[in-house]
């Protein structure tokens, strides 16, 4: 039926097959759209009880109104032909899109509650689907999952329509053209050809949900006959035997959707949706954590305990009280919000006591911007007090004395450096001269007489500590370190846990390590293809926790060390879907304190005004993430976008329509994939991405498709940016040293340095005369400098420094330069060199991210943020507690 056309609807190509008919994607002439048509065979059409079943499927549809069930917008006839008009939702299946071993808990969540709110939206209208199944179930490029094809819906006693008809399944052609009944997802009572109702379909998402978190079916066989004996008589594995992290409540939800007696299962699917929904708050919360695994072991090992000889207890007890306690001996639980100012609160610290709160706290709701200040609260509830409201810079990173008299800080007063203050009232004195501080939490020692921090010279990086009365300080080399923060002394002082980083803490991708102070030895712990934050010891410095996102979402980990700093097993999840930044335990161990949150952007444009700078008023904005958007780029007609986003849990790359619209993903690699610049000629992307376990420059078709890596080198390179013939890429990287400009093929090829003592985030001009970039410091100081690609007739931009511009490109002309600068968008004239503001973002919260902006000419493309943190208490209940 390819190029025909039905009526005014002609017909494109073959998209899908359900239980009724095909279906087809084509173009409505008269509404200019794109349409899916579910065509009825002819041979089927000679029926009437398929006639009267297609329509019923029309009918059916046509009742219900939910934005996870496909529209159906009309059913006609031409030709002879039957045929519905329906939603067209572009994306993959279920089937599809599942894991070998199931989705993690998060994307469970994702779709499994908006799919159950479907089928319960269609069980209140009287609608039984009886074919649920992942095949009729599509993820849409926009996130949202659709439930299709209610070819076999059996509307319930006095909906319009009721006509008898089969309980057969619906029937699905193999290679070899023999029939087979889609069987699997079957309740017990469709199995018997007994009546089904909307209980049979809490079944079929029983299956469905067992398979999401599995990626196997529960009920299985060779044939079909053994496939429907085992759906009548068999209990599936239990979840826990696939995945010991499916938390008990969650596996018990799943169990009772698969019950053999409808009158025992759930007996709406609105329940089950709220169950979900109720799961997946706790989880977030933490404090639902106990698997159905867990609970079996503990059981088990009491069985164990009761059976043992007098002298293995003997035994037991001993190890009892020398024992490191383990991840299972305590839960987290009774989450409390204890901040909720606008802004973010972040860094917290717990007193020695464990009554008090230290933290750092910003009005501005961007984490890099605003006026950090130190705050101390008493937890629960009473009014917070800002210590360092003397000063109108930054004051973060607090850290408590050992004797809970003096609080610890990093700030840029008075030249920089860390400062000791006492807890309650008393003005700041400086400790440590900043004197290559890479600025993060400082570390007292167990007796309070010293300070640790991390320190740059040069290229190496250094844990420093320093004696407070002596003023002495000796330094430890930290190997391959390029950027280290979050520096955490173990109790016994022998060892160092770090973050290390390519570039600067807000990277997505960081690596926990160990540095051992007795021989200089650094030990990698994490992977270094995920984000890790905020290492802290447990009392007997047998137990690292840090915050991680290698589960999905940044959530608390547990790693348990031997004597050397060394591992002898993986690490632990605590948490999930939680959104932690810093976490850490008070100093008995009772309570866990951690900001919560996660950086969200998205992206908006403005026109370009002659007359005045654009406003809010002017703004339009283009995508509606809950995620961290970055990155963008315009195509070289202005049609399309490219941004970097993690609505998917990752930094992926999404294209999108450039006045708004459905994002389509066109990467997917588990490491992060960021920034991107488009060929002359539309038709490739280059980007940097972590696929190589370096920060490497890449190059793919701009619609997705296979990439191939441009370079290979350990050090850092990021930011390309094509020549307007296509024929070179420039990007900035750290291979020689400093971060410098380098060119090489865009074809591949050995690179040659462009800048030698300083270059960043290069762009070309139109006319490929010139590579714009950014730099400091150099002798004038000016942020905007230019070179030619051959490396000659290096020039600044601007006459004197435009402070804390980030990020400029070219006009479509040339003709001038578009950068960022307090939080506004600015053009600098090449001809006249001069400035001039065309935003006035005032009076929103947030800020732009600083870098990523486009122009087509028209509209300035940018990305504003919002990141809202809060500080949350939980109660840490052991096994003895209890």
């Amino acid at each position: 039926m390819i190029g025909q056309t039905l009526a005014h609807y002609k017909i494109l190509e073959k998209i899908g097959s359900g239980g009724m008919g095909d279906v087809y994607l084509a173009a409505d002439t008269k509404l200019d759209r794109k349409v899916a048509l579910k065509v009825l065979p002819p041979e089927l059409a000679e029926s009437e009880e398929r006639r009267a079943r297609f329509t019923r499927e029309a009918k059916a549809l046509a009742a219900l109104d939910h934005p996870n069930i496909v529209t159906v917008h009309s059913v006609e006839e031409a030709d002879g032909i039957h045929f519905i008009t329906m939603q067209l939702v572009q994306g993959k299946t279920l089937t599809e899109l599942l894991p070998k071993n199931g989705f993690p808990l998060n994307k469970f969540f994702e779709i499994a509650i908006p799919l159950a709110d479907a089928v319960a939206a269609a069980h209140q209208e009287g609608i039984t689907h009886r074919d649920l199944k992942p095949d009729n179930m599509m993820v849409g490029e926009d996130g949202r999952i659709k439930v299709l094809d209610f070819g076999l819906a059996k509307p319930t006693s006095g909906f319009a329509g009721v006509g008898s008809e089969s309980d057969a399944p619906t029937a699905a052609k193999t290679a070899a053209g023999v029939i087979l009944g889609t069987v699997n997802y079957m309740s017990p009572e469709q199995a018997q050809g007994k009546t089904v109702d909307a209980r049979s379909d809490i079944f079929s998402l029983g299956v469905v949900f067992y398979e999401m978190l599995t990626g196997v079916r529960p009920f299985r066989g060779e044939t079909p006959a053994e496939v429907l004996s085992s759906i009548i008589k068999d209990e599936p594995r239990a979840l826990t035997d696939f995945d010991q992290e499916v938390p008990r409540e969650l596996a018990k939800t799943i169990r009772r959707c698969l019950t053999k007696d409808s009158e025992r299962r759930y007996q709406s699917a609105k329940d089950i949706r709220n169950e979900l929904d109720e799961l997946k708050t706790d989880l977030s919360s933490g404090e639902l954590r106990e698997s159905a695994q867990t609970k079996s072991a503990a059981v088990n090992k009491w069985l164990a305990a009761a059976t043992v000889t007098l002298l293995l207890v003997v035994i037991a007890g001993a190890i009892y009280f020398t024992r490191t306690p383990r991840i299972e001996s305590f839960r987290l639980v009774n989450p409390v919000q204890v901040t909720s100012a606008l802004g973010v609160e972040d860094y917290p610290a717990w007193s020695p006591d464990g009554t008090t709160l230290a933290y750092a706290a910003s009005m501005d709701t961007n984490l890099f911007l605003g006026n950090w200040d130190i705050w101390v609260s008493q937890v629960p509830g009473e009014q917070p007090l800002n210590r360092t409201a003397d000063h109108d810079g930054n004051d973060r990173y607090p850290s408590w004395s050992p004797d809970g008299q003096r609080i610890a800080f990093w700030s840029d007063r008075s030249a920089g450096g860390y400062y000791v203050m006492p807890a309650f009232a008393g003005a700041p004195r400086k400790i440590v001269n900043d004197e290559g501080i890479e600025p993060s939490r400082l570390e007292w020692s167990p007796d309070g007489s010293e300070v640790a921090y991390v320190v740059r010279d040069g290229t190496r990086v250094f844990v420093e500590t320093a004696s407070l009365s002596a003023g002495e300080s000796r330094r430890v080399l930290l190997p391959e370190a390029i950027t280290a923060f979050d520096l955490a002394w173990s109790p016994s002082g022998n060892l160092f846990a770090y973050i290390g980083s390519a570039r600067a803490r807000d990277n997505q991708v960081t690596r926990l390590w160990i540095l051992r102070v007795a021989d200089g030895v650094a030990m990698p712990i994490t992977d270094g293809v995920t984000n890790v934050w905020s290492p802290s010891w447990s009392p007997d410095g047998r137990t690292l926790y840090f915050v991680s996102d290698r589960g999905g979402t940044m959530d608390l980990w547990s790693q348990h060390m031997k004597a050397d700093g060394s591992i002898d097993m993986p690490p632990e999840r605590l948490t999930t879907g939680v959104e932690m930044r810093y976490a850490t335990f008070s100093s008995d161990g009772t309570r866990l304190v951690y900001s919560k949150g996660k950086r969200i952007s998205n992206v908006w444009r403005v026109p370009i005004l002659e007359e005045r700078p654009a406003t809010w008023s002017d703004a339009q904005q283009i995508t509606f993430d809950q995620a961290f958007v970055e990155f963008v780029s315009i195509s070289p007609n202005g049609q399309r976008l490219i941004v970097s986003s993690d609505r998917a849990g990752n930094p992926d790359l999404w294209m999108l329509p450039s006045e708004g619209g459905d994002m389509q993903a066109i990467t997917d690699d588990p490491t992060p994939d960021w920034f991107s610049a488009w060929s002359p000629d539309g038709k490739e992307i280059a980007f940097y991405a972590y696929r190589s376990g370096n920060r490497d420059i890449w190059v793919m078709p701009a619609d997705g498709g296979a990439a191939r890596q441009l370079t290979n080198h350990p050090a850092r390179d990021s930011y390309p940016a094509w020549s307007p013939d296509g024929k070179e890429i420039v990007f900035d990287s750290y291979r020689g040293g400093s971060e410098d400009l380098w060119i090489m093929p865009a074809e591949g090829g050995e690179p040659r340095q462009l800048t030698k003592d300083s270059g960043s985030n290069p762009v070309w001009s139109p006319d490929g005369q010139w590579i714009a970039f950014t730099a400091y410091p150099r002798s004038t100081d000016a942020a905007f400098w230019r070179i030619r690609p051959t490396g000659e007739d290096l020039e600044p931009l601007t006459a004197q420094s435009t402070a804390n511009a980030q990020f400029s490109h070219f006009s479509p002309d040339g003709g001038l330069l578009l950068f960022e600068r307090e939080q506004d968008l600015w053009i600098l004239s090449l001809e006249s060199r001069l400035e001039r503001r065309i935003t006035d973002l005032s009076g929103r919260p947030g800020s732009p991210l600083g870098y990523g902006s486009a122009s087509d000419g028209h509209y300035l493309y940018f990305c504003w943020s919002n990141d809202l943190y809060d500080l949350w208490v939980m109660d840490v209940v052991t096994d003895e507690s209890e």
